[in-house]
């Protein structure tokens, strides 16, 4: 029997009837200075059936297609088990689903393209770097294509497919071995490599490192700062997005609240999937929900949270958005960010450091940590450049952001107009699993943030 005949026989006993197929296919090319280390193809494929059952969630997975009619019969099982323990049983809510075939908007086909020019593309890239305190370079590239399927009892039939493109390459130098890397991502295909000047980044990215290499250790203390857009993305996507996330919401797991003042009234944040060639964006979500942008934060006050099916059914007040989202069909779905994005101001670059007059420009962003319950934060930057008189005058490292998310959003003075290139996707890791995720945030003008090394 196909899914289609397996959702039908159980449709009567369940809720919902939920089938994913996923298949990813993969090329991972490795070079260390002159040397390729890897060049890995590799192939994967997976089916998941969830059900709800008189309020029960159940899932069971596998990687053999010949078991997929016995996922149905376990998930049945596991969701009525889970029904008989359950207090507040997920009711449903009426909701419109589609029927849709998705193709890849990829230009160019990277799995067309010869081993022989990818392999001439990686070690072009680290025969570029000519700085001569560098100590080793390592470049990875990754291409993957994805083809999905989500069907489900509510009425959805979605085939998707998506083609991903990356590039990281990683340079030490310096007798303290300081570190910088150049990453370019994107939903895109081989055309990603001609969104942008190779040789120009790298240049780039070697400034970098030299910078780091003579740049002094911040003195510590609280300071008028501007968040350049990598660390704006960085805050707005671990210490916002996760708040926001309906789960957290649903298990009092969040500092944010509906209808909460957080900010100014000039800051906007919403989550959006759509913009073209994003890493994030994808047109349906992996329970079937087509895409679109969902705000969040509007004028400074919470308006939404982003949620799946299970936490958009069990808290009220809650506009639906296309947030559900897997690393596989052997996990769950749950509320996943996609692209976070903060609307523009008007202030250019030049204006903010001007209006700053005297403090901090912070740049890059290295990872950190953040409690959704309590909004306490502690990210790394790069690098940062002291502001004296409206001049950048100093590079320093060693910079470390911490505080109160409230606090901070509500300490924004000014958004700027300008946003990154958009090819500086990362992964977001939560509950075991990883999804691609992107972000867009112009630079901000924030007062009296704690500064630390």
């Amino acid at each position: 029997m196909n899914a289609e005949s397996l959702i039908k026989k159980f449709e009567n006993k369940a809720s919902i009837v939920q089938f994913n197929q996923v298949s990813n296919e993969k090329e991972a090319l490795i070079q260390r200075n002159n040397e390729l280390l890897s060049f890995i193809k590799s192939s994967s494929e997976s089916y998941g059936v969830r059900m709800l059952v008189n309020g029960g969630w159940g899932l069971s997975a596998t990687t053999i297609k010949k078991d997929i009619p016995k996922l149905f019969d376990k998930s049945y099982k596991l969701a009525l088990n889970a029904s008989k323990n359950i207090r507040n049983k997920t009711v449903l809510k009426e909701l419109s689903f589609n029927k849709c075939v998705v193709k890849s908007d990829a230009k160019i086909n990277p799995f067309l393209k010869s081993d022989e020019e990818k392999i001439k593309l990686i070690g072009d890239i680290n025969k570029y770097y000519t700085y001569p305190e560098i100590k080793n370079v390592e470049t990875t590239i990754i291409f993957s294509r994805g083809k999905s399927t989500t069907i489900n009892s509510l009425g959805s039939n979605i085939k998707q497919e998506r083609d991903f493109s990356e590039m990281v390459s990683h340079v030490v130098g310096g007798a303290n071995l300081e570190e910088t890397a150049m990453i370019k991502r994107g939903k895109l295909g081989f055309e990603l490599f001609n969104m942008f000047n190779i040789e120009s980044e790298i240049k780039k990215t070697e400034e970098k490192l030299k910078r780091l290499i003579n740049a002094k250790n911040v003195n510590c203390g609280n300071y008028n700062i501007i968040i350049d857009p990598e660390m704006g993305g960085l805050f707005f996507h671990e210490a916002v997005g996760h708040a926001l996330e309906a789960d957290n919401l649903r298990e009092k797991g969040t500092c944010l609240a509906l209808n909460e003042k957080v900010g100014p009234d000039f800051l906007t944040l919403y989550d959006d999937p759509t913009i073209p060639h994003l890493w994030g964006s994808y047109v349906f979500d992996d329970e079937g929900i087509k895409s679109k942008p969902s705000m969040l934060i509007d004028k400074g006050v919470v308006v939404n949270f982003i949620n799946d099916l299970s936490s958009y059914y069990d808290i009220d007040g809650l506009k639906k958005t296309a947030n559900g989202r897997m690393d596989n069909p052997l996990a769950i779905p749950i509320p996943r960010m996609s692209n976070t994005v903060v609307e523009k101001g008007s202030m250019k670059k030049d204006e903010l450091i001007h209006e700053l007059k005297n403090g901090l420009l912070v740049s890059g962003s290295i990872g950190g940590a953040v409690d959704s319950l309590t909004g306490i934060f502690s990210f790394k930057a790069e690098e940062a450049f002291v502001i004296k008189e409206g001049e950048e005058i100093e590079s320093l490292k060693g910079v470390t952001l911490s505080g109160d998310l409230k606090k901070l959003m509500k300490n924004i003075r000014h958004v700027g107009n300008e946003y990154g290139d958009g090819l500086m996707g990362g992964f977001c890791g939560k509950k075991g699993q990883r999804v691609p995720v992107s972000d867009m945030v112009p630079y901000l003008l924030v007062e009296g943030v704690s500064v630390g090394n």
